[in-house]
């Protein structure tokens, strides 16, 4: 009996397996914003895992889970008193879900719009002293990607958040 359940259990998660749709992905993203009059600027890496779901010809339905941290840090110069004060602002940790809509044309180029759920903590350092903050923020997106092959592809994408302009270049990996 158990080797009989083993064997069913291995088919099944070969079969599953074989028609996967998984996706994983590295990308590069550019977080700015004008708060306050100033412009702010940080960049990032990040992976992501998504799963394709087939509703009709050339539709899909990924859902996606993106996590990066940053490796571009941005200055903010405060003037106080006839003095230059630097608080540096750097991006900590990088989240993001989404459900995408995906439109695959015949040509290997596909668009897509998503709804996305992010959370990025920043910190900021300056004046002896350095705090972090984070927030949860709804965003809309869209973008424009390009099948180089059955397995291989790359996409660039723009995302808004409350007032944050998101721009990425991802390269996807379907497996």
């Amino acid at each position: 009996m158990f080797k009989k359940t083993v064997a069913a259990l291995a088919l099944i998660g070969t079969s599953f397996a074989s028609q996967a749709n998984w996706q994983a992905g590295v990308g590069y993203v550019n977080l700015s914003d004008s708060p306050s009059g100033y412009d702010i600027s940080l960049d990032g890496v990040y992976g992501s895992l998504g799963y394709k779901f087939k509703s009709s010809d050339n539709f899909y339905w990924v859902p996606e889970l993106r996590l990066g941290t940053g490796i571009g840090d941005d200055t903010i110069d405060n003037y106080l008193a006839g003095s230059v004060l630097n608080t540096k602002l750097e991006m900590e940790r990088y989240i993001a879900l989404s459900l995408r809509g995906q439109y695959e044309l015949d040509n290997g180029v596909y668009l897509y719009a998503a709804p996305s759920y992010a959370n990025v903590e920043i910190k900021a350092s300056g004046f002896g002293a350095s705090l972090s903050e984070d927030e949860w923020e709804f965003g809309l997106g869209g973008g424009i990607g390009y099948n180089f092959s059955n397995n291989m592809a790359a996409e660039l994408s723009y995302e808004q958040f409350d007032g944050v302009d998101v721009v990425s270049l991802a390269v996807k990996f379907d497996f």
